[in-house]
């Protein structure tokens, strides 16, 4: 049966939990993927899973056209697209949930987004008091990865992957800013006696706030942290770690690498080091074997994981 994607077919907003649809085509636009790649997906991979009509035609949530998107950003990086989907089920942040702000009471999604809410709110009014006073409360209120993984970075993909980048983007790099300068704030307080742990971006274009973000929980781990956003070559990570007197090299990765660098490069590395050398970001999704086989350590997202990983790699490096 040949599809209508301008099908206006009624789906009541009760049924679908109040979302706004979109036909395939229109998130053929939004995404740059074709019908029928998007039609595929969904039918060889199980990546999608759109609304139908009572007619049988598509629609797709905003949640569904962002999952497209990160689809597209883990293919752009290696991995193929059979193996996309347990990936990103794994990692994917949630979409941010519409609710009332007149409420707190409720389960942890509710209380989360209301918080996600509040932060929209002051982020759309360019309010910098309010962000910084519902920033404030957040730290005080719940740990480190729930304040970003389920609250902060939710809003902050909200705003990065809007459909209308444009008249967005403003509301976007105005949080960016807020939230780079409070991470750079925090991880860049060095107390004298812990061990250094240098942190360097493996390639260009890995996003600052990705690698602040990583750094603060490093610094949960009771390191200094040393942030390299990213070096002109793999030679320099040698020099780099001996001169800061790392006790840990971290290297952060979120596409995946050549063979040349997997083969030659990072296993001379690991072995010219006297500190474990691991590696932090999606990469560790891309390319686990190899990393493995390269002798580099594999410490995941940045999220409590990585505290745990850096704490027991700076006990087994402390006490050698």
């Amino acid at each position: 049966m040949t599809e209508n994607i301008e099908s206006t077919a009624v789906v009541t907003a009760q049924d679908l939990n109040r979302e706004d649809l979109f036909p395939i085509r229109e998130v053929s636009r939004l995404t740059g993927v074709n019908p029928v790649t998007l039609r595929a997906w969904e039918r060889r991979y199980g990546l999608l899973v759109p609304h139908r009509t009572p007619s049988g035609h598509r629609l797709y949530s905003m949640h569904d056209i962002n999952r497209v998107k990160a689809v597209m950003s883990w293919i752009e990086r290696g991995v193929a697209v059979s193996k996309v989907a347990s990936i990103i089920d794994r990692q994917v942040l949630p979409p941010v949930q519409q609710v009332s702000t007149n409420s707190v009471e409720g389960p942890a999604g509710n209380t989360f987004a209301l918080w996600q809410s509040k932060l929209i709110e002051a982020v759309n009014n360019f309010d910098t008091h309010e962000l910084d006073r519902l920033y404030g409360q957040l730290h005080a209120s719940f740990p480190l990865s729930v304040v970003f993984q389920d609250i902060i970075l939710p809003v902050w993909n909200e705003f990065h992957n809007a459909t209308e980048p444009k008249a967005r983007s403003g509301q976007w790099r105005f949080l960016d800013a807020f939230l780079r300068g409070r991470l750079f704030q925090r991880t860049g307080f060095l107390k004298t006696g812990q061990p250094n742990v240098v942190l360097v971006g493996l390639h260009e274009g890995v996003a600052e706030i990705e690698l602040l973000l990583a750094a603060l929980f490093i610094n949960a781990a009771g390191a200094d942290v040393t942030l390299v956003p990213a070096l002109a070559s793999i030679s320099e990570l040698s020099v780099v770690a001996e001169r800061s007197e790392c006790a840990v090299l971290v290297l952060y990765g979120a596409v995946a690498l050549g063979n040349d660098l997997l083969l030659k490069h990072l296993p001379r590395l690991e072995q010219q080091l006297d500190c474990p050398v691991a590696v932090v970001g999606p990469l560790c999704e891309v390319q686990p074997e190899a990393l493995t086989k390269a002798g580099l350590h594999l410490v995941g997202l940045a999220d409590d994981g990585l505290t745990l990983s850096i704490r027991s790699l700076l006990a087994g490096h402390l006490d050698s």
